[in-house]
């Protein structure tokens, strides 16, 4: 079937905003006792609580059983040596617990094994016996997981990724150089010599559908570009990060000309998505070209083109074109656009 003939239901009027049920890493909050975790030291609190529970994260992956995680009573696993990069985290609330209050959950995580990829390291039989489950226990990782985990889970799992990414990368005080000592039940660090705070960082970056403003639905077009980093048919929605002194808006403007050559303007926000990979905030917009030649600045983006509305539905459906998967921000931009679902894809 060739473009021409794809059937492409007409777009109605656009929602002002994306569906956060949509965006798996964003779909609910989690409750993250924030105020209670500031005052003392919930870790301590939550170890002597029969009705605590651990997320073990080990090199990055998760303990599942099924589509669910597997959370370990603390009371069944063993304790492990303090390491400033891999310090125990109170992440808050278990999402859903149907249970008043809420049991705590902490994170613990644990490196890599050296052997065979995916293979956790310390605790898997302590994780293996505590899990109790007749399903086989597996280690999997935050994009394969997000798309199919209760969105309770996922805020779980995302908020354990990025704090654990954050003490892994950020033991020493960024001003002396020495170690900083974990405070606030890990949601904070502070240095011993300068008494400097420092806390969880996070990158926002803007990610944007641009199209070309053509008033017939059926002639808009939408703008999607190649990465340096991605295979020949992989495309995408335009991104960079939002840099110091810069509102999102003009963080748009700027990187579309960047990348594209291309001017917008009419910047709209839709959404945002935490990305865990391992720190940013992706805010998600819409912009319409107004100038210029659509020129890739042959670093980031090495390719760009322009798709109607039926092209990019058959790009996608024969293979020709990969766009990007669910679990992305960039999935639900294109399809806020294209005014319906696109067809599965393996990215």
């Amino acid at each position: 079937m060739s473009a021409s003939t794809v059937p492409v239901p007409e777009p109605g009027p656009r929602p002002p905003r994306l569906e956060l049920s949509g965006l798996p890493f964003a779909a609910t909050a989690l409750d993250r006792d924030a105020v209670d975790r500031e005052a003392r030291d919930v870790r301590r609190l939550a170890a002597q609580d029969p009705e605590t529970l651990v997320l073990v994260l080990a090199g990055g992956l998760a303990p599942v059983a099924g589509d669910a995680l597997v959370l370990v009573p603390a009371v069944d696993l063993p304790p492990v040596p303090e390491d400033p990069r891999r310090p125990e985290v109170y992440l808050g609330r278990l999402p859903d617990a149907g249970s008043s209050p809420a049991p705590r959950v902490l994170l613990r995580t644990v490196p890599a094994a050296g052997g065979a990829a995916g293979e956790p390291g310390p605790l898997p039989d302590a994780v293996a016996a505590a899990a109790r489950t007749g399903e086989g226990l597996r280690w999997a990782g935050l994009r394969e997981l997000g798309p199919v985990l209760a969105a309770g889970e996922t805020a779980l799992l995302v908020t354990a990724q990025s704090v654990g990414l954050w003490h892994l990368d950020h033991p020493r005080c960024p001003r002396c150089g020495g170690p900083t000592e974990v405070i606030r039940s890990g949601w904070a660090r502070q240095c011993p010599h300068d008494r400097s705070l420092h806390f969880p960082r996070t990158d926002p970056a803007i990610i944007v559908a641009v199209t070309d403003g053509h008033p017939d639905p059926a002639r808009e077009r939408l703008l999607l570009g190649r990465s340096a980093q991605w295979q020949a048919n992989r495309f995408s929605t335009l991104a960079g990060f939002v840099e110091p002194g810069e509102s999102l808006e003009h963080a748009v403007v700027r990187e579309v000309a960047e990348e594209s050559g291309l001017v917008v303007d009419d910047v709209e926000y839709l959404g945002s998505q935490p990305w865990p990979f391992p720190r940013s905030l992706m805010l998600g917009c819409r912009a319409v070209a107004r100038s210029g030649a659509v020129v890739p600045d042959g670093q980031e983006i090495l390719e760009l083109r322009w798709f109607t509305r039926a092209e990019l539905i058959d790009a996608a459906r024969t293979g020709s074109v990969t766009l990007p998967g669910r679990v992305s921000i960039a999935h639900a931009l294109i399809e806020h656009w294209l005014g319906t679902s696109l067809p599965e894809t393996a990215w």
